[in-house]
This record gives structure tokens, C-alpha cells and sequence, in this order.
């Protein structure tokens, strides 16, 4: 409900408090008194979820019971979807009063028009979303000055790491450079990768997939943008002269066929395969994919944080509440949102083990470090949130995936290059960019 119609509801409420005192004074004295007010029938809400692992569901389903059971003036459905909110939506599938979203999907709902900002509703319910949140989770929800979702978990990407190849202990032994107080470089990641490549044992030392996520933090680390400036972008920027120069730094070491996976070793199987398999050192990936990695029966793993270029930096993904603009019940609903912040209903969440929680105080907590658990250490992601970064939403992330991946792949496969050839393709890239972001194609 909006803030005029809410006072206009309150006036509305007064005169009536008003007016009742009269109509009892007009009764004959022979009537019976009107018996006391009928209790409003609880909003009846739906909280959608689309593609969620089902044990983040399960978590969801208990806590969205133990919510309905504390009040009387809201009941809250559950409904899960195997598909993806796009999917859904595209399907004919009515939006339910809240649902969870990804920052991905945020440009697509805003041009639709089919989300209600939350950030007033917050704020009266003294939701304390610049201190209590990830700054950069609540940026991930914000366009043109609004919140428009809240935050509720991230996905933020780092280097897992097999430590029976990557043994930072055996290469200081050997005096070789490893990382420092959870640091490192690009000559520390080289060092580390080489270590961990064994022709004879079939083994390689690290993998860094030709995708735009996998490659930001290194262009982000390294001075550059991966966008250009505008809400939305209307291109990448991987041809300035900052990315071209963090890109000819980093692709010295990940295109290096000694150390890395090659696109011959990757038709045989693909870079999860060799890691689980123990035949590969390094990979960088999400947060969510640690149950899975968890789930490999003799797997030992850890984390780190990306090595630095000159500015620590990493990308992630970020869930957040949704409102629909549709919604009859947007009182409730802002209830509800609250209810779903709260740190019990985030740490029975956080312990499926597949998100960062976007509440400080449970991603600081047991519910998501789990130290009875791999990886060791799983302080990497709270620690190093303020260096978390998430791209900007596009209305169509498959459509630019698709248009700059043959790019992406040059850069990584292609023949040796130097700087000028990566500023050369990459100025394609950008192109390509440009237009799957619906710009027109240039004139010759």
C-alpha cells in the first residue's frame, strides 16, 4: 500500500471510530448493543521460488510455517517451480505476491514494471538495511535510488582449491611464492598452478572458464570495467585501455596449455569432472556449489580469495524478496519480507550451505561458516563481501552470453596474443555487446 493511501485508509479509520459513538446513542433501548468488532480474515499471500535447490526450499517451507504459526493477520503459501522466473513469467504464470530474484533478473522486471520498490515499507518497519546488510547486496536491488528487492543472499565466486595438489606448505618448503594472509598475486597463482600440473599423474593446475563472470574479477582486480557506464549498459568496456592492460596481464597465465586445461582435455570432461576426479588444482566458482563439491566422497577442498592484480575484487550473483506491483496485500507483504530477514529465518537457510547471507550477523555466524564442514576456510566469503562486486543487470544476460562468447574463447584459446590483438578483439567484443544490448549496427 502506498504511503497517500495508507493515510487516507487511517483517516478513514478515525472518522469511524467517531461515528460509532453515535449510532449507539440513536439505538432504541429496547435493541440489543452491537457485540465487538469481527476480526479481519488474515491476508492469504504467495511466496514464490524459482529453481531454488531443494534443500534451501525445505529450509524455506519449515520457516515460512513457523511464520504463519506467530500471527493471526497473514497466511503465506509456499510455491516452488523447477524453471526459472523468466520461464515462468514467459509461460503465463501470474507473478505471487513475493517471489524470489536474482540481481540478473532485475532490468528484465523493472521494464516490466512488476515490482514494488520495498525500501519505504522497509524503513517503517525500522529495517535496517544500510547496516545490517551487505552494502553491496542492497546495491545489487537498487536501481535509480530505490531498493527494490531486499537482499537476501549472494553467490560471490573465488578459488577452489584441491590442497593434495595445491600444497602451500610443500612450496614454502621449497621456497616458492605462496599466498600471505590470504593473499596472492598473479606470479603466486602461476606458481601454485605449476605445481599442482603433473604430466606423469595426468594432473593440471588450474581452470578459468572463457565466460564474462569468470573473467571480471580479473579485469575489475586490474583497474577495469567490465560495462560501460549507464543503468542499464548499453556495452561492455573490455576494450579500454584498463581492461586490455588487466586482461594481457592475467591471460599470460591463463592461457598457458602447461598449467591450464586445454580445449582437447575439456572434451573429454569438463573442469567439475577434473576437479572431483582430483586431476585438477584450481577452479574459480560460486558459493553454491559447495554442497555438490561436498557431496564427492574422498574430496578435500578449500577456498581463496581471486589474487590481486592491484585491487582485491570478485563477482557474484545475489537473491533478493520481491513485491509484486499486483499485489492486493502489500501490507502483509512488508510484514512477511521482515519476517524472512530475520537472522532465524536466514541461518535455517544459510545452513543448506548454497548462499552467502546478505545479514551480516549470520554470515559472520556458525549457521554459515560451519566449521565442522568443508572448506576450512569458509571466512573467505564474509571477509572479503566488501570486495564483491555484481554486474549490472541487462535485460537479456543469455543474449549477451551468446554474443561475446566467441570472443571470450579467442581471447583464452586463440594463438598467442599480445596487447594489441586482445584490444582488437576486444573491441569486437564490445561490439557484439553493443548490439545483442539492442543498439543498431554501424553504419560503414
Amino acid at each position: 500500500m502506498h504511503a497517500g493511501q495508507a493515510g487516507r485508509t487511517r483517516r478513514r479509520l478515525v472518522a469511524l471510530a467517531l461515528t460509532v459513538p453515535l449510532l449507539a446513542a440513536c439505538t432504541s433501548e429496547g435493541e440489543p448493543e452491537p457485540g465487538p468488532p469481527t476480526e479481519a480474515a488474515p491476508a492469504r499471500l504467495t511466496l514464490g521460488t524459482y529453481g531454488l535447490p531443494e534443500a534451501e526450499v525445505t529450509a524455506l517451507q519449515t520457516e515460512v510455517e513457523r511464520l504463519n504459526e506467530d500471527t493471526t493477520t497473514r497466511s503465506v503459501e509456499l510455491t516452488t517451480s523447477d524453471t526459472t522466473l523468466r520461464e515462468a513469467v514467459t509461460a503465463g504464470e501470474a507473478l505471487p505476491d513475493l517471489f524470489f530474484a536474482s540481481n540478473e533478473d532485475l532490468a528484465w522486471l523493472e521494464a516490466g514494471d512488476v515490482i514494488e520498490p520495498v525500501d519505504r515499507a522497509m524503513v517503517e518497519r525500522n529495517v535496517d538495511f544500510g547496516d545490517d546488510f551487505s552494502y553491496d547486496g542492497v546495491q545489487a536491488f537498487t536501481v535509480n535510488g530505490r531498493l527494490t528487492c531486499m537482499p537476501f543472499g549472494m553467490d560471490p565466486q573465488v578459488v577452489v582449491y584441491n590442497p593434495d595438489l595445491v600444497d602451500f606448505e610443500a612450496m614454502d618448503a621449497e621456497g616458492l611464492p605462496t599466498p600471505s594472509n590470504g593473499r596472492w598475486d598473479l606470479d603466486r597463482l602461476r606458481a601454485a598452478a605449476e605445481f599442482a600440473s603433473d604430466p606423469e599423474a595426468g594432473t593440471k593446475g588450474l581452470y578459468v572458464a572463457p565466460t564474462l563472470d569468470q573473467i571480471a574479477p580479473f579485469v575489475l582486480s586490474g583497474g577495469g570495467s567490465v560495462f560501460a557506464e549507464g543503468e542499464p549498459p548499453t556495452s561492455t568496456a573490455l576494450s579500454d585501455e584498463a581492461a586490455v592492460d588487466a586482461l594481457t596481464r592475467t591471460l599470460e597465465v591463463l592461457r598457458d596449455p602447461l598449467i591450464t586445461l586445454t580445449p582437447d582435455e575439456l572434451a573429454q570432461a569438463d573442469a567439475l569432472e577434473w576437479f572431483t576426479s582430483g586431476r585438477l588444482g584450481m577452479m574459480l566458482a560460486p558459493r553454491s556449489l559447495v554442497p555438490e563439491l561436498r557431496g564427492v566422497e574422498g574430496l578435500d577442498f578449500d577456498v581463496i580469495f581471486p589474487p590481486t592484480l592491484d585491487d582485491r575484487a570478485t563477482v557474484g550473483t545475489a537473491t533478493g524478496i520481491c513485491m509484486s506491483a499486483a499485489s492486493e496485500h502489500q501490507e502483509a507483504a512488508a510484514d512477511t519480507i521482515v519476517g524472512l530477514s530475520s537472522p532465524e529465518v536466514v541461518s535455517a537457510v544459510a545452513e543448506a550451505g548454497y548462499s552467502v547471507p546478505a545479514l551480516l550477523e549470520v554470515a559472520a555466524s556458525d549457521a554459515f561458516l560451519q566449521p565442522d564442514q568443508l572448506p576450512e576456510d569458509a571466512g573467505v566469503w564474509p571477509n572479503n563481501l566488501r570486495w564483491t562486486y555484481f554486474l549490472p543487470a541487462v535485460q537479456d544476460r543469455a543474449a549477451l552470453d551468446e554474443a561475446v562468447a566467441p570472443y571470450l574463447d579467442a581471447l583464452l584459446n586463440d594463438a598467442i596474443v599480445n596487447s594489441e590483438s586482445i584490444a582488437a578483439t576486444t573491441a569486437n567484443l564490445d561490439e557484439a555487446a553493443r548490439l545483442a544490448l539492442g543498439g543498431e549496427a554501424e553504419e560503414d
